[in-house]
């Protein structure tokens, strides 16, 4: 499903209209499909009619909810159309409001005048709200604000049509009041505000209305759409098990990983690893760490190597890791190695010697600050996993500024080094691929906001990318299903209380649901 902004939602409806769809009938559309969708989640049928309110600007989100006020009272429903901004301004919502008033439907005006407005708020069934959409920045005025206040406090279910009023769309944030809804209808297609946190709970239940723009208005834009995808769209893209296979079909894992002080990293990404169906994982460490590491892994292959006097890898080590890449797929290279001469060394080296894919986290991504260039070396495809501290060590901007515009952030770092990112936010970015795609993930929770969970991520990336998915498609997956198992955890258990360890341990149930 495409996730676009308000910009891209007019060129897209710009393509339709040059396939021969008029502005008219998209808002004719839009209304329409709305109004099914209210129909059927609330039982409304002329045996069941409701006391609909319906809230309307003076644009084209107002002129949406005009012609769901006409669908509403077609299927014998009482209803109301209260003006929040006075008269409609845009041609068309002007053009649908005057068949509101031929129909005869009760029309009341605003006019900051909640005393005598409130029982018919209050006496609704239904609130539906229509009064900026994707148009809106900035805040409320003091008066939409009450409304809004009073509505926010009634008891009848409130559905906002497109993007809840008093939430910027693009930006996802909001500066004051906003109407919280119940249910939010995405006009063809999720915009930002839908997906990002947390600002998507003021939407509530989102459902996206077909109103006949198609997959080809969307890839024909001046820029790339993202994209977000559902558990059933991930089901398509995994590896299928094979009746007749061996350990050999499912690919070799090569995770270079730990040192004395963080023995847990290693063990968590290779963990992620074999829980995501890699055939053979391989877990490269320092010899120091041996009685750490070796003691909680009994399913992979160990390579103790090469120590410092820090209890991290010597680089004396680098032969023996690119020897033991000889025999595998994939690599991993990072999780709890540790930040030194050594190990800066180290990972430089990799990335201009390994022909296989690699993924490359935590003091992986350390080690690339200094020598980011390095990364148009490399000779196999590369997927980075940093979180904003990380990825300001690499791009150069603020932490403040890349939570702020992960997205843009994420893609443009991709494009000038050629790699996939996964940026790690409330709402983790993948760019990268040829042609350029952007996935924005809506899994997880606050939960995985502790040490631990990112190494879980790169044992599970890497195993999809042995298993041979390409890396783009790889990192999409792996940080879906990361953020679903956390989502489950939290379920039976907490946030607060979730360890990564519990994460990985619920791999194995929820993979059962994509068999």
């Amino acid at each position: 499903m495409f996730v676009v902004t308000s910009n891209q939602m007019y060129q897209a409806e710009c393509n339709a209209v040059k396939r021969g769809i008029s502005f008219p009938q998209l808002m004719e559309n839009a209304g329409q499909a709305c109004a099914k969708i209210i129909k059927n989640q609330f039982k409304i049928s002329r045996e069941n009619p409701k006391k609909i309110l319906i809230i309307c600007g003076k644009g084209k989100n107002g002129g949406d909810g005009f012609v769901i006020a006409r669908k509403m009272w077609e299927y014998g429903c009482n209803v109301t159309v209260m003006l929040a901004c006075g008269e409609p301004k845009a041609k068309d919502a002007i053009d649908m409001f005057s068949l509101v008033e031929t129909a005869g439907i009760d029309i009341v005006r605003y006019d900051n005048n909640l005393y005598l407005l409130k029982p018919l708020i209050d006496g609704a069934d239904i609130i539906v709200e229509a009064v900026f959409g994707t148009g809106f920045s900035g805040k409320l005025s003091d008066s939409l604000s009450a409304l809004a206040q009073t509505v926010n406090f009634s008891k009848a279910p409130l559905v906002s049509i497109d993007v809840p009023a008093g939430v910027d769309c693009d930006s996802a944030s909001a500066q004051g009041t906003v109407f919280k809804a119940d249910m939010t209808i995405a006009v063809s297609a999720y915009k930002p505000v839908h997906i990002m946190k947390p600002c998507c709970s003021y939407c509530g239940k989102t459902v996206v209305a077909d109103i006949g723009i198609t997959d080809g208005d969307f890839g024909n834009l001046d820029s790339v759409a993202c994209f977000t995808l559902g558990a059933g769209d991930i089901k398509k893209m995994l590896p299928k098990r094979k009746p007749v296979s061996n350990k050999g079909t499912y690919g070799h894992a090569l995770c270079v990983c730990g040192s004395v002080r963080m023995p847990g990293a290693a063990c968590l990404a290779v963990g992620g690893a074999l829980r995501s169906g890699a055939g053979l994982v391989t877990a490269a460490f320092p010899q120091s760490a041996y009685p750490a590491i070796a003691s909680k892994l009994t399913e992979p292959l160990l390579l103790p190597l090469e120590t410092n006097f820090e209890g991290t890898f010597a680089f004396s080590a680098t032969g023996d890791i690119l020897r033991a890449a000889e025999r595998a797929s994939s690599v991993l290279i990072g999780c709890g190695m540790g930040f030194n001469k050594d190990t800066t060394r180290i990972v430089t080296n990799l990335v201009k010697e390994l022909k296989i894919p690699m993924i490359i986290d935590a003091d992986g991504i350390n080690a690339l600050s200094t020598n980011i260039d390095v990364l148009k070396e490399a000779q196999a495809p590369v997927i980075i996993t940093p979180h904003p501290g990380e990825m300001s060590r690499i791009c150069g901007k603020s932490v403040a500024e890349i939570v702020t515009n992960p997205i843009s952030v994420a893609y443009e770092f991709a494009a000038e080094y050629g790699v996939t990112v996964v940026l790690k936010t409330a709402n983790t970015v993948v760019c990268g691929g040829k042609p350029a795609r952007i996935y924005v993930n809506s899994t997880g929770n606050a939960g995985l906001a502790r040490g631990g969970s990112g190494d879980l991520l790169a044992g599970m990336t890497v195993s999809l990318v042995a298993q041979g998915m390409p890396a783009f498609d790889a990192a999409v997956c792996s940080v879906f299903l990361h953020g679903m198992s956390a989502d489950e955890v939290a379920g039976k258990t907490s946030m607060r209380g979730m360890l990564p360890s519990d994460v990985l341990n619920n791999l194995p149930e929820l993979f059962s649901k994509f068999e």
